[in-house]
C-alpha cells in the first residue's frame, strides 16, 4: 500500500492501524453494516455502510489531534476537524475494498443444498459529504465523502422461495437473508409512479454489476413472456413478451452508456386504472405502480411545491408543509452593478459593450467585488418578498423569469389543466390556479422594486456566496441589493409581466392582470428609450473602471413584450413594434434560441395573430422547434438501451450533459412545444416517455427529485436542508445529476483518496477503484473507460457542484411545466400528498444508498 507522508505527530496512529491491519493481520479488519438485496434468484448485491465505524474513529482521531494541541485559533480546529475525518476514513476505506475487490472471502451457508458463489463484482459509490460532530457537539458538514460498498454475486443455482441463507463478509459481519419471490427486485426500471392509461407504458429490465459489468439478459430473456399483475390480487392483467432494446453504445473512451443489457416490457394496449406490478418469471417482480391520471397529477404537485419550498421572503409553515423554515431575507437595498452576468466577462477588444478600464481594455469582472466595492448613496431597506432561490446561493437572478413564463406558458396552453387549490399553496382559495400563484411570486419582488421611470433591475445579489457555516437562508445577514435598471434587463421584465398579466386576465383575475398590465407598460417605455442606456463609473479593486450597457435591446423581447402588450391593450403601436422587431428575431432565433425556452413566443401560438411579419417569424419558429422534436423521437426511440431525448452517441453534443442540460423533462419542453403547436401524437408520447425516464424507468433505477417515487435522491447540495434541523432534505429538488464525466471531486474523495499536503496533514494518493497503485491522473482515466455515463452521479454535494446542486430556473421550473401540461385535467391533491411527513434517519430511505 503507497502510504502518503504525513507530519509523524499526526501519522503514528493512522501508520499503526494500517500497518498492523496489512502486514500482521492483528487488528481486527473494519466492520460495517451490511444487507442483501437481490436482483434475481441467483444474483444478489450486498450494500456495506460503514457510517458508525467511520464516525468512531473520526471521534478518537480528532480527540487525538485536539489533544496534541489544545488551543488553536478558528482556521486550525477547521483544518483539524477536516483532517481527522480524511485520516478516519484512510483508517477503514482502503482495507474495506481490499477485502472486497478481489477474490473476496465471502462464505454462504444454506439450508438446503450448499451455495457457492461463482463470479463476483465490486463497486462503490459516494453518498454524499461526511458529518461529523464538533466540539459542541453540533454536526458539521466536512470535504470528505460518504460511501456505499456493494459487492455484486453471482450464485451456482438458484435459491427457491422462502430459501434461508447466511452470508458471512470477510470481516466476519454476518448477513442473514431469506429469498422471496415477491420482495420487488431492483432489476425493473418502472416509472415508480406510474403511467397515464392513454399512454405508451414501458419498463425496463437490466442490472449493471459493478467490476463484473452488465448482467447478461439477452440472450437469456429476449423472446420470454412477461405479465402485469394485479397489485390486490396477484392475478394477471395482462401478458407480454420481453423485447431487447438496442445494443448499449460506449463513448470514444470505451465507456458504456448504462452498462446494461436491456430489455422492454410493452404494455402500452393496457389502460385500465388500478394499481399493478410486472413479473419475469426467473427474475421475480417489480415494486407496485399506478395506471391513473392522478400519477401526472402527483408529479405535478412534487414537482412545482419544489418552486413553493424554494420560495424568498416567506416563512414555510404548517398547514402548508411539514418541512417548516422561518421567513428569509425581509428586505434588500438599491445597488449599483448591471444586472447581465455575461458582462462581467472580458470580451473582444471592438465590443461596444461591457466593463473596461480607462484606457479602453475589456476585463473580468468579480460581481461580488464590484457590488461591495460601489454602494449606493442612500442605501434605504425595501420589503419585496417574492422570487426563489437556488441550491447554493440565496440570491434572486435574471434567468428565474424564465420560469414565470414557462409557468404562464403551459397555463396559456391548456387553462383546463389548473385550478385554485392545486398545490396547497398560501395563496390557495383566492380564485386563481395556484400555477399563476406561483408565477406572481416570481415577478412581485420585481414590481415592488420597479423605480419611478419604469426600471427594473432584475438580479438581487450580496457580496459573497453563502456557505453551510452561515445556516439556513433565514438566519443569512447578508445585506442584498439589485441590480441597476438597463434597457434589456427592463425590456424582459416587461415581457413576462406582460404575459404574466395575460395569463390572470384569462384567468379572469382582473385586478392582478391590471397591475401586472401597468408595470409591463411602465416598464415597456423605459426600455424602447435609447436616453436609459447605462453608462456608469465604477471603482474596483482600487481603480476606476467604466461600463457600458448594449445599445440595442433584445429583439426576441420586443417580440414578445409588444405582441403581449398590444393583445392586452390593443393598441396598435405595440403591434408595430413587435413587427419592425420580427426580423432581427428570427436572425437571433438561427444562433442563439438554445439559450431560449421553448415555450418564449408562445403567445403567437395561442392568440390569433394577421401580421405577416409575425406569421413568418411563427412558422419559422414552429418548424425549428418541429425539427427538434423530430429529432429527439428518433434519438429517444434508438440512441440508448433506455428511452431517454438525448443526443446520440456520435452527435457533437452528446457531452454536454452538466448542469442540468440532459434532464428529460428540460428537453421535454421542445415535445411538448411541438406538440401544442402541430397537434402531432408522437411529440406527446415522447414527453410522456421523459417523464417515465425521469420518475425511474432508468438505468440507475431511481427517480431524478427527492421526494417523487419510492427511491429517490436524498442528499444534494441545500443549504437550507442542512440547517432545518428535518433529517429528510425537502421534496420537489431536482439536483444535476448527470455530468458526462466523473466529477473530479467524486475520484478525490471516493474513488480514490487524494488530499494535497496541508500544514498538519501531509496528503494521501491513493486509489481505490478501478483498481490500486494508480495516481490521480490515472485513476480519472480508468474510471471513464469503465464507469457507464447514465450513473455518474459522483454526489458529494458541495464538493461537487456540477452533478450535486439544482436551480430552479433549470431543473425545478421545466419539470413543473412539462408535467402541468401532460395532465388530462385540474385535480386537488390527495390528502396523503397534504401531510406528507419527513423521514426521522434518511438512511431508512431506499435512495439513501440505491444501486450504482
Amino acid at each position: 500500500m503507497d502510504l502518503p507522508h504525513i507530519r509523524r505527530s499526526f501519522l503514528l496512529p493512522l501508520l499503526s492501524f494500517l500497518l498492523t491491519l496489512t502486514v500482521s493481520g492483528a487488528e481486527p479488519p473494519p466492520r460495517g453494516l451490511w444487507k442483501c438485496t437481490a436482483l434475481d434468484p441467483q444474483t444478489l448485491v450486498l450494500t456495506g455502510d460503514y457510517t458508525d465505524l467511520q464516525r468512531e474513529l473520526f471521534q478518537r482521531r480528532y480527540a487525538e489531534r485536539l489533544q496534541i494541541a489544545r488551543k488553536l485559533p478558528a482556521w486550525a480546529m477547521k483544518n483539524n476537524f477536516n483532517s481527522a475525518g480524511t485520516e478516519a476514513i484512510a483508517q477503514y476505506r482502503p482495507a474495506v475494498m481490499a477485502m472486497l475487490r478481489d477474490r473476496p472471502n465471502i462464505a454462504i451457508a444454506a439450508e438446503g443444498a450448499p451455495v457457492k458463489i461463482r463470479r463476483t463484482g465490486v463497486w462503490l459509490s459516494p453518498t454524499g459529504q461526511s458529518r461529523f460532530p464538533d466540539t459542541d457537539g453540533k454536526e458539521k458538514v466536512s470535504p470528505n465523502a460518504d460511501v456505499a460498498f456493494y459487492s455484486f454475486l453471482e450464485l451456482d443455482r438458484p435459491l427457491a422461495n422462502g430459501e434461508k441463507i447466511t452470508i458471512t463478509m470477510p470481516a466476519g459481519e454476518t448477513v442473514p437473508f431469506v429469498y422471496r419471490d415477491d420482495v420487488p427486485s431492483p432489476m425493473f426500471k418502472i416509472n415508480q409512479i406510474g403511467y397515464m392509461p392513454d399512454a405508451g407504458k414501458y419498463a425496463y429490465l437490466g442490472a449493471w454489476l459493478g467490476t463484473a459489468g452488465a448482467m447478461p439478459l439477452h440472450a437469456r430473456l429476449d423472446g420470454k413472456p412477461f405479465r402485469l399483475a394485479d397489485a390486490a390480487t396477484g392475478k394477471t392483467a395482462f401478458t407480454g413478451v420481453l423485447h431487447r432494446r438496442p445494443a448499449d453504445p460506449v463513448n470514444p473512451n470505451g465507456a458504456p452508456f448504462t452498462g446494461e443489457e436491456v430489455l422492454e416490457l410493452d404494455f402500452s394496449k393496457f389502460d385500465r386504472p388500478g394499481k399493478y406490478y410486472l413479473a419475469v418469471d426467473g427474475i421475480g417482480r417489480s415494486a407496485e405502480f399506478r395506471i391513473g391520471d392522478d400519477t401526472m397529477a402527483e408529479a405535478f404537485y412534487i414537482h412545482a411545491r419544489g418552486l413553493y419550498h424554494q420560495r424568498c421572503g416567506i416563512a414555510k409553515e404548517k398547514p402548508y408543509t411539514n418541512w417548516t423554515a422561518p421567513i428569509c431575507h425581509r428586505v434588500c437595498y438599491r445597488g449599483t452593478f448591471p444586472p447581465d452576468i455575461a458582462h462581467y466577462t472580458k470580451g473582444p477588444a471592438k465590443q461596444p459593450w461591457g466593463f473596461r478600464t480607462t484606457d479602453g481594455k475589456s476585463l473580468n469582472v468579480n460581481h461580488f467585488l464590484l457590488i461591495e466595492q460601489n454602494p449606493h448613496a442612500l442605501p434605504l431597506p425595501i420589503e419585496a418578498p417574492g422570487g426563489w432561490h437556488d441550491a447554493a446561493d440565496w440570491d434572486r437572478r435574471p434567468q428565474h423569469l424564465g420560469i414565470v413564463g414557462d409557468l404562464a406558458a403551459v397555463y396559456l396552453l391548456k387553462p383546463e389543466n389548473f385550478c385554485d387549490g392545486q398545490l396547497n399553496l398560501p395563496e390557495s382559495g383566492n380564485g386563481i390556479p395556484d400555477i399563476l400563484d406561483e408565477a406572481v411570486w416570481g415577478l412581485k419582488h420585481l414590481r415592488k422594486l420597479q423605480s419611478p421611470d419604469g426600471g427594473v433591475g432584475t438580479w438581487i445579489e450580496t457580496t459573497r456566496h453563502p456557505t453551510p457555516a452561515d445556516g439556513g437562508s433565514w438566519e443569512d445577514r447578508l445585506p442584498y441589493y439589485q441590480s441597476c435598471a438597463t434597457r434589456n434587463s427592463t425590456l424582459e421584465y416587461a415581457a413576462y409581466a406582460a404575459e404574466l398579466a395575460l395569463a390572470l386576465k384569462r384567468a379572469g383575475a382582473e385586478q392582478e392582470s391590471a397591475a401586472y398590465r401597468d408595470s409591463a407598460l411602465r416598464a415597456w417605455k423605459f426600455a424602447v428609450n435609447p436616453a436609459k442606456r447605462v453608462k456608469r463609473h465604477y471603482q474596483y479593486n482600487g481603480r476606476p473602471v467604466f461600463y457600458r450597457d448594449e445599445e440595442k435591446t433584445a429583439a426576441e423581447f420586443l417580440v414578445k413584450a409588444g405582441f403581449d402588450l398590444y393583445l392586452l391593450t390593443e393598441q396598435k403601436k405595440f403591434l408595430d413594434a413587435a413587427e419592425q422587431a420580427a426580423g432581427e428575431a428570427a436572425q437571433r432565433m438561427r444562433k442563439i434560441a438554445w439559450r431560449w425556452s421553448p415555450f418564449i413566443w408562445v403567445e403567437l401560438e395561442v392568440y390569433p395573430c394577421y401580421s405577416p411579419k409575425l406569421n413568418k417569424l411563427r412558422n419559422e419558429w414552429r418548424r425549428s422547434l418541429v425539427g427538434q422534436a423530430q429529432k429527439m423521437i428518433q434519438q429517444q426511440e434508438k440512441a440508448y438501451p433506455i428511452r431517454v431525448p438525448w443526443f446520440a452517441v456520435d452527435e457533437g453534443w452528446v457531452h454536454t450533459m452538466g448542469w442540468g442540460t440532459s434532464h428529460p423533462l428540460r428537453r421535454a419542453r421542445v415535445l411538448v412545444a411541438a406538440h401544442a403547436f402541430s397537434g402531432d401524437r408522437n411529440f406527446l408520447e415522447g414527453a410522456l416517455l421523459a417523464n417515465d425516464f425521469h420518475n425511474g424507468a432508468n438505468p440507475f433505477g431511481t427517480t431524478m427529485t427527492s421526494g417523487l417515487g419510492r427511491v429517490y435522491p436524498v442528499r444534494f447540495l441545500h443549504l437550507d436542508s442542512y440547517a432545518d434541523g428535518i433529517a429528510e432534505f425537502v421534496p420537489g429538488i431536482t439536483p444535476y445529476r448527470n455530468t458526462y464525466g466523473i466529477p473530479r471531486n467524486a475520484v478525490r474523495m471516493a474513488y480514490g483518496l487524494f488530499y494535497p499536503q496541508g500544514r498538519d496533514f501531509g496528503g494521501l494518493s491513493l486509489s481505490l477503484l478501478p483498481q490500486t497503485g494508480l495516481d490521480e491522473g490515472s485513476c480519472v482515466k480508468e474510471l471513464n473507460k469503465v464507469l457507464p455515463i447514465w450513473r455518474r452521479w459522483g454526489n458529494v454535494e458541495g464538493q461537487t457542484v456540477g452533478a450535486s446542486e439544482f436551480t430552479v430556473w433549470e431543473t425545478i421550473s421545466p419539470a413543473a411545466a412539462v408535467t402541468g401540461y401532460l395532465l388530462n385535467k385540474a385535480q386537488k391533491p390527495a390528502p396523503e400528498w397534504l401531510d406528507r411527513k419527513p423521514a426521522a434517519d434518511i438512511r431508512s430511505l431506499p435512495g439513501y444508498a440505491p444501486l450504482p
